[in-house]
């Protein structure tokens, strides 16, 4: 497979900062996966997964263990042919579904873009991941934190899930064996590899399915800087507030510091001006958290996932 030294990983992540992997590898397909993760654990060598790093800060020195890319070359979409009844199915779908009383299925490889997924669920008349075509990131990434938006989140769509255990036994979960929450799941604490996953859906109406789709881009497109470097949602949504507005109401919107700034479109949001440093992305977290705490008396929980030392 494709292995690489030293290899920068702002190259790999939406904030476009972060110092180098001593090893990244990219495998090839499912089996280079498994292979190389039995590998690693006969050789108790430490290592972690990205796919596209659009939840993620890497410290300007980067990391040590091995990174594992799960990304182009795990890339796949297939409809499955076992459409069946659905009657008792409390799946979400679009309004104007057209439903025939059948789920059908899709199976999405880990490292294949959700949006791509959705998209694809779109242009076969199947309704429920509307909301989730303007999501970053891979259906491996989102699957890990039940990603979500606009009210659906991977849990209303998510039927089974293919891993790999941290010795590369393969084993198949159903949704409700992975504890699935608010932007949780058990993938990261029993050290699970996202291989594929597989999405229950209904007909529905294909114009409908697409005029909703178009409706919530254009929400992202007016409200969020989806053209600037970021790692989208910064922190979690507090319970009985929203970050964005609390970040607002200390007098943070367009904040500084170096190169990371609070968005001025979205306080949800820290954005790299192009010239940042990880370090200043991390400080500047670091400051709205403390100025919330002061003055709102909410403490903030960071939403990005942090590699490295800082």
């Amino acid at each position: 497979m494709k292995v690489l030294k030293n290899e920068p990983l702002k190259k790999h992540t939406s904030f476009k900062v972060g110092g180098p992997a001593k090893v990244y590898s990219i495998p090839e397909d499912e089996y280079e996966l498994r292979k190389l993760i039995e590998f690693l654990h006969d050789e108790d060598i430490a290592y972690q997964i990205i796919g596209n790093g659009t939840n993620l800060l890497v410290s300007d020195s980067g990391v040590d263990s091995v990174v594992i890319e799960i990304g182009k070359s795990l890339d796949g979409i297939e409809l499955l042919e076992d459409a069946v009844s659905g009657k008792e199915s409390k799946l979400k779908s679009s309004e104007e579904a057209v439903s025939d009383g059948k789920i059908y299925r899709i199976r999405a490889l880990a490292g294949t873009s959700l949006g791509k997924t959705a998209q694809f669920a779109a242009n076969h008349s199947l309704a429920g991941m509307e909301a989730l075509r303007g999501i970053p990131g891979t259906v491996g990434g989102a699957v890990t934190m039940n990603a979500g938006a606009y009210g659906t989140e991977m849990k209303d769509v998510l039927e089974t899930v293919e891993v790999l255990t941290r010795d590369g036994k393969q084993l198949t979960l159903k949704t409700s064996d992975l504890e699935l929450g608010y932007r949780h799941s058990i993938v990261p604490e029993k050290e699970y590899v996202v291989v594929a996953a597989t999405f229950a859906l209904k007909k529905g109406d294909k114009k409908a399915i697409g005029e909703l789709m178009a409706d919530y881009q254009n929400r992202r497109k007016e409200k969020q800087p989806i053209d600037k470097y970021s790692a989208g949602s910064t922190f979690k949504r507090p319970e009985g507030h929203f970050a964005g507005k609390l970040i607002e109401d200390c007098g943070l919107r367009g904040y500084r510091h170096g190169g990371a700034q609070v968005s001025e479109k979205h306080c949800g949001f820290v954005i790299n001006d192009g010239t940042a440093r990880a370090s200043d992305i991390y400080w500047i977290i670091g400051e709205i958290r403390k100025r919330v705490l002061l003055e709102q008396g909410v403490e903030l929980t960071p939403e990005v996932k942090l590699w490295g030392n800082f």
